[in-house]
């Protein structure tokens, strides 16, 4: 039987209508060199690869009593009306009402007795172009394991072969299974656990080695979160907001400041957050928290669950100077880096616990009472395809990530990697932050002002002092060596004073 896992099922007992777990993309194509029946084109060509991708079969079948956590079985009477919808814009089909109308349709959440997916492909863009949205349950996979499914949802190639007609499936082997079966296989399931206790003391042991220090590090980050706009409960309404990046000027500044692309994506972020609450007049003192999603994967491992965990990594959103918030994003992001290692094992161990939905769907239900203020945003970055993807023979100009608001958390930043842009995806609450466009609109004119930055740092006549005060670690021995690296004229200053950040610039 192929149960889910404690995190695949987690999203399932952590969904309310408020917090449907739709995560998802919107993939903007060009006009087709044939416009004809773009729709029944893309209908059959799904229809004619329903056996390459798992999710397109499955659905989830619960387990009696709640013993367990949820199974996948078969789903042999496949809708493809449910699953496969058009939808036009109105005129004149502008970015703002495609964003408006992908909002809307995120929102709603997908029905458990189906499988958990649905494509819309929505015509009437101004140039005469289409969108594809595609919304899945965040049960099925997560962004790396949605990575690995395109070669199935699109082609590589405007010239693929077009899709065979739909075929009626053969039923399947196996029926679903029935309650006998079902809660048998879910003591058996605790009882295998049980015998393998040893093998997870071992790996409790292991992780454990370093525990007081990663939990005081840990609590520490809780306790100075602030709490924003964003830490509110969320509606049922959602709003929507894109941006694009260019990846190699992005890796031009990495490659400046000797840090990685991902710590100019935070640190991005963290301007352009600053620059929202500050005319909305709410930024708070301390700085702001991110819950990082760090893939758990194996290298070449696509299999379609979810395998990862949250690192909390502070933002530096009290520096106004875009350099000296780059500097400190790199010391915060090297220190939730070391936590990871330090709970990878623990956190791929997966652990079954007879009653498992009921005391998580209880602890959810809880968390939502109590509405915690454990991180103000998420940002997520994931690699995507370097080469273009294509549908009914045109490409694919962009391609955004959507993903989850909760309570507590009204802002998701996800940023998809596609050819060479880097692709900012922004899901909010719409009764929280019903402006989400401003923030992606910030995103571009912040890196805009770190490129130009480092730009004049490379004119032979520019001096740059850059002093980042770094706090005392909260995580012992192990991190006190973490100090950010800083273009070779920079100064780092390790005292644990209030940080000191300035910049200029000889014209």
């Amino acid at each position: 039987m192929n149960r889910l896992s404690a995190l695949d099922a987690s999203f399932i007992y952590g969904e309310t209508p408020e917090t449907p777990m739709n995560v998802g993309s919107v993939a903007i194509f060009a006009p087709p060199a044939n416009p004809d029946d773009v729709f029944a084109r893309f209908r059959d060509h799904t229809a004619a690869r329903l056996d390459l991708l798992p999710l397109y079969r499955r659905r989830l079948e619960m387990t009696p009593l709640g013993l367990d956590h949820p199974a996948w079985v078969d789903d042999d009477d496949l809708d493809l009306d449910y699953h496969i919808r058009r939808a036009a814009l109105p005129k004149p089909g502008t970015m703002n009402q495609l964003r408006a109308l992908v909002a809307r349709l995120h929102a709603i959440p997908l029905n458990h007795t189906r499988p958990l997916w649905q494509y819309y492909l929505i015509e009437g863009l101004e140039d005469g172009g289409f969108a594809v949205y595609f919304k899945f349950h965040h049960c099925d996979m997560d962004g790396v394991a949605h990575m690995a499914t395109l070669d199935g949802m699109y082609d590589f190639s405007s010239d693929s072969t077009p899709a065979s007609p739909p075929r009626k499936p053969a039923p399947s082997a196996a029926p679903s299974p029935d309650f006998l079966e079902q809660t048998t296989t879910a003591v058996a399931d605790f009882l295998r656990q049980v015998r393998s206790l040893p093998n997870l003391v071992t790996t409790l042991a292991k992780a454990s080695r370093n525990l007081g220090r990663d939990a005081q590090y840990s609590l520490a980050y809780l306790w100075k979160t602030p709490r924003t706009r964003f830490n509110v409960a969320v509606s049922t309404q959602r709003s929507y907001g894109t941006a694009s990046l260019s990846l190699p000027d992005v890796k031009a500044v990495a490659k400046a400041g000797n840090v990685t692309i991902n710590d100019v994506v935070l640190a991005v972020c963290a301007g352009a957050l600053r620059r929202y609450l500050i005319e909305h007049r709410s930024l708070p003192d301390l700085p702001l928290t991110a819950a990082v999603p760090a893939s758990l994967r194996a290298p070449g491992d696509t299999r379609m669950n979810n395998q990862l965990m949250f690192l909390l990594c502070r933002l530096a959103t009290d520096v106004s100077d875009p350099l000296a918030r780059l500097a400190a994003t790199q010391v915060a992001a090297r220190e939730a880096k070391d936590l990871l290692a330090d709970m990878k094992d623990l956190l791929t161990a997966d652990v079954s616990v007879l009653g498992a939905p009921i005391i998580m769907t209880a602890f959810y239900q809880l968390l939502q009472r109590t509405n915690p203020a454990w991180w103000n945003v998420v940002i997520s970055n994931v690699p995507g395809p370097r080469q273009p993807i294509y549908c009914a023979g045109a490409a694919a100009r962009h391609y955004f990530p959507l993903s989850i608001p909760i309570h507590g958390c009204a802002l998701n930043i996800t940023v998809f990697g596609y050819l060479d842009l880097l692709e900012f995806g922004l899901t909010a609450c719409r009764t929280a932050v019903p402006d989400v466009q401003l923030i992606a609109d910030y995103l571009v004119e912040d890196f805009e002002a770190m490129r130009c930055a480092h730009e004049a740092l490379s004119r032979p006549e520019a001096i740059e002092i850059v002093e980042v005060a770094a706090p005392e670690p909260i995580a012992g021995p192990k991190r006190a060596a973490l100090r950010p690296s800083m273009p070779a004229e920079a100064r780092c200053n390790p005292r644990p004073a209030r940080p000191a950040r300035s910049f200029r610039h000889a014209d």
